[in-house]
Formats: C-alpha cells, structure tokens, sequence
C-alpha cells in the first residue's frame, strides 16, 4: 500500500555511539528527547531500524520509566554485526512515524536523505508483498 509521507512526523532525530556496554546489554538508550516525539509513545513494543541501502532490522523498543527513556533491545547487536560496525561508531537516527504504526528509525544524516532511505525500504516492502 502507499501513504502519504507528510502523515509521518519527522520530529525526532538522535545520536547513538555504538559501545561496548550497548552490545553486550544488546540494549541502545534513546535520550530522553526521545519522549516529546510524536512517534514513539510507550505502548509501543517495536521499531523497525532501516540502514542506508534500505534493508530492515526489527528490534524491540521499550520503556523505561525509572529513567524515563525508550531504549531499543533484543535485534540492536545484529543491526550492529549486519552493519559491520567498529566500537565508537556513530549513527543518526531519524525516527519516522505518525504515533499509531510502527516507526522507523533510519540511519541518515539529514531529513532529505531519510526520505530517499524510507523511499527504497517501501519500494522493497511493497515488492515483498507482491510476491507472496
């Protein structure tokens, strides 16, 4: 199916270093700036990480209200492996989503580039679909 990407809020973007404690945890903690984004609410139980070329991780994604953050866990280790990632690397994420399906977060650098990224991601998805 298609939808119109202006129903997908943009509003939230983060910086996560991958690290040693983040990969043994298999756990990645969203800053708490994470909260005001439209969406990510804590009902949600999952994210779909998209890397550069399109290609999707399912993670889970939680909430934790002693600190008041969302942080993602079980699937962030195999982003990381996939991704052929090094200890100290840097990803910006940008959380795509309208706070009712399941957002996305992908690794770009600035809004234009997410679309392109979020663009090959439903081209691929809607092949998959067309296939079953």
């Amino acid at each position: 199916g298609t939808w119109a990407m202006s129903s997908f809020s943009f509003d939230y973007c983060f910086l996560a270093e991958v690290t040693v404690s983040n990969l043994q945890e298999d756990k990645l903690y969203l800053s708490v700036g994470a909260t005001s984004s439209t969406a990510l609410n804590k009902q949600c139980q999952e994210t779909i990480l998209v890397n550069k070329e399109g290609n999707s991780w399912n993670v889970s994604l939680r909430f934790t209200e002693s600190c008041s953050k969302f942080y993602i866990t079980r699937g962030w280790r195999k982003f990381y492996l996939d991704n052929s990632c090094e200890i100290g690397d840097l990803f910006v994420f940008n959380v795509v989503g309208d706070g009712k399906t399941t957002p996305l977060m992908c690794v770009c650098l600035e809004r234009k580039e997410c679309s392109e990224i979020l663009s090959k991601y439903l081209s691929r998805k809607s092949g998959e679909s067309s296939h079953r």
